[in-house]
C-alpha cells in the first residue's frame, strides 16, 4: 500500500508543480517588459499562484519519503538523475525569484501611483481652467444691464414655480415620486420644503457666479485630494501585500529546497 501512496503523491504534486509552470508560461506571452502595469499584473499573478507548487512540492518529497521507508525501495539513482534533486533545485530557484520579485514590483507600483496622482493633477488643474472660463463668461454677461436683467426674471420665476410646487402637497408628492423629476431636483426640493431659507440661498447663490464658481472650485480640490490619497492608499497597499506574501513564499522555497539539497548531498557522501 505504501508504494502506491508514495507514487500517487509525487504525481499529484507533479501535476501541481506543472500547473504552475504552465501558468507561468500562459501569463508571461506576450510579454511586455517594458509596461509597468504588466509588470505588476504579472508579478501579482504569480504571488497569488505560488502557494501551488509549494503544496506539490511538499507532496512529492512526502511521496519519496514514503516510497524510500517502503520495502519495495530500489537502489538510488545518481543525483543528477533523481527527480527529487531537480524538485528541490526549483524550488531553490522559486524562492529566490520571488525574493527578487519584491522589490520589483513596488518600485512599479510606486511609480503607476506616481504617474496617477500626476495625472490626476493634471486633469484637476485643467477641469479648474475651464471651470474659471465659464466663470469669467459669466461674469461678463452679468455685467450688461440687459442680461442681468434676464436674469432677474428667469429668478423670480424659477422662485413662483418652485414656491408653488412646495405650497400644494400633492404636487409636491407628485414631483418627488416622479421618475421624471431628475435626482437633484428631488434633492433640492426636499431641502426647500425642510428649510424655506435654502430656496432664497439657492437663488442667491445662482445668481452670484463668484460664490458659485468657488465653491465648486472647492469640491474640485476635494475630489483631487481623495483621487490622490486614493491612489497613494492602494499603491501602499499593493506594496505591503506583495512584500509579505512574497517573503514568506521565499522563504518557504528556499527552506525546502536548500534544506533538501543539503540533506541529499550529505547522503550521497560515500560513508
Amino acid at each position: 500500500m505504501a508504494p502506491f501512496v508514495a507514487q500517487l503523491l509525487k504525481l499529484i504534486g507533479g501535476i501541481l508543480i506543472l500547473s504552475f509552470l504552465l501558468d507561468f508560461i500562459i501569463l508571461a506571452f506576450p510579454a511586455q517588459p517594458r509596461d509597468g502595469l504588466w509588470q505588476i499584473g504579472f508579478a501579482t499573478a504569480m504571488v497569488d499562484r505560488g502557494i501551488t507548487p509549494m503544496i506539490g512540492l511538499a507532496l512529492l518529497l512526502i511521496g519519496y519519503w514514503l516510497y524510500d521507508r517502503s520495502d519495495n525501495a530500489l537502489t538510488k539513482p545518481p543525483l543528477w538523475l533523481s527527480l527529487k534533486f531537480w524538485a528541490l533545485l526549483l524550488s531553490s530557484l522559486l524562492g529566490l525569484l520571488f525574493l527578487l520579485v519584491i522589490p520589483f514590483h513596488i518600485n512599479n507600483v510606486n511609480q503607476e501611483s506616481a504617474r496617477a496622482v500626476e495625472r490626476i493633477e493634471r486633469d484637476s488643474t485643467q477641469a479648474e481652467a475651464q471651470l474659471q472660463s465659464q466663470l469669467d463668461q459669466l461674469q461678463a454677461q452679468l455685467g450688461d444691464e440687459k442680461n442681468r436683467a434676464q436674469l432677474e426674471n428667469q429668478k423670480n420665476q424659477f422662485k413662483a414655480q418652485v414656491t408653488a410646487l412646495l405650497q400644494n402637497e400633492q404636487l409636491y408628492q407628485q414631483a418627488i415620486k416622479s421618475d421624471r423629476t431628475p435626482p437633484e431636483q428631488k434633492k433640492l426640493l426636499q431641502e426647500f420644503k425642510a428649510n424655506p431659507q435654502a430656496l432664497e440661498k439657492y437663488l442667491a447663490q445662482q445668481s452670484d457666479p463668484v460664490t458659485l464658481g468657488k465653491e465648486r472650485l472647492d469640491e474640485l480640490q476635494q475630489q483631487k485630494q481623495k483621487a490622490q490619497s486614493q491612489a497613494r492608499l492602494e499603491a501602499l497597499q499593493s506594496s505591503i501585500r506583495m512584500a509579505i506574501r512574497g517573503l514568506l513564499i521565499a522563504i518557504g522555497y528556499i527552506a525546502i529546497g536548500w534544506t533538501g539539497l543539503r540533506n541529499m548531498l550529505s547522503a550521497s557522501k560515500p560513508v
